[in-house]
């Protein structure tokens, strides 16, 4: 079986076993490249819910968010590892919120732990 095959029924078993939130798209190739996946939401809410559920479902999670260079949006990035070992990055991108980063300037990457995604989702479910 080529290596092609091998990542994309991983990549499917792993999105059968799980009940995780909708994909825009999913992309796979061979190369050293993760599996990529972009989440079908662009609220907070919905983009730190999908990331904190796919979370559970990696080894290895880690969030890391970037502020776009005209400062408008943030993506919101998840990378780890499924069971079997392939890797995946999942990310959402949102509205930028000086509220909800106020200290993230233009084209500024940083770390950020995975329990700030579920508070985030959590936020989102009192304030709907």
């Amino acid at each position: 079986m080529n290596r092609l095959m091998v990542f994309l029924d991983a990549i499917r078993d792993h999105l059968d076993s799980y009940a995780l939130p909708p994909a825009c798209s999913v992309e796979v190739t061979t190369w050293a490249a993760p599996v990529t996946v972009a989440l079908d939401t662009d609220t907070m809410p919905g983009v730190a819910a999908g990331l904190a559920i796919w979370a559970v479902t990696l080894d290895g999670a880690r969030v890391s968010l970037w502020r776009t260079p005209d400062g408008a949006r943030v993506q919101l990035e998840l990378s780890g590892r499924t069971p079997c070992g392939i890797p995946v990055r999942v990310y959402g991108g949102v509205p930028f919120d000086p509220s909800t980063f106020p200290d993230l300037p233009p084209q500024t990457d940083q770390e950020l732990p995975v329990w700030l995604l579920r508070e985030w989702a959590r936020a989102g479910e009192a304030a709907a």
